[in-house]
């Protein structure tokens, strides 16, 4: 990795430390500022498999950049391990229970709810394949991320309750993606 990076990384890290309130807006400050360092993560990982000997495709899609080859680098199994170890459980079972119970409509096309494809996303995150199970909680990360960056994620309180373990699994994403990229 480039000193550019490590540069990116720790001043981008330093800028999450600093938002300590708890309000909303701060709610939101978190994540969003989480997934740029996130972005920056992931964007490392295709040279890193390259130089493990593991072929990449030229072009590879954000999307799945951000969760399948996320999972490939990290490996489904150590993902979900690291998730659950470090107290994410309920935080994963509470986003499947909101999904569900359609409190919240992660897949969303020029505004619209997309529910037969939050359905398919409610299916993988239930899957006992980790495989399915650990791209679909990186999904959710990247999709609410794309919601409120794009406007279908409105400002309203009861965000919180999906944003806040959203928050959580991604600062443990992070660490483990930055420790293994270095």
């Amino acid at each position: 990795m480039s000193p550019y990076f490590f540069d990116f990384y720790h001043n981008w890290s330093n800028k999450l430390l600093g938002i300590i309130g708890d309000d909303l807006a701060s709610v939101y400050d978190r994540y969003i500022t989480s997934f740029v360092i996130y972005n920056s993560l992931y964007n490392q990982v295709p040279e890193a498999l390259i130089e493990n000997g593991i072929p990449v495709a030229s072009k590879i899609f954000d999307n799945k950049l951000a969760t399948e080859i996320v999972v490939q680098f990290v490996g489904a199994t150590n993902l979900l391990d690291l998730l659950y170890n470090n107290g994410c459980g309920n935080d994963i079972q509470g986003i499947i229970n909101l999904i569900d119970q359609q409190m919240f409509y992660i897949k969303i096309k020029y505004g619209q709810r997309q529910r037969n494809e939050d359905l398919k996303l409610l299916s993988d995150l239930n899957s006992t394949n980790h495989n399915k199970k650990a791209v679909a909680i990186l999904q959710v990360l990247y999709h609410v991320r794309c919601n409120i960056f794009h406007g279908n994620k409105n400002f309203e309180e009861y965000q919180r309750i999906l944003v806040e373990p959203l928050f959580k699994i991604l600062q443990i994403i992070n660490s483990e993606l930055f420790n293994r990229l270095q």
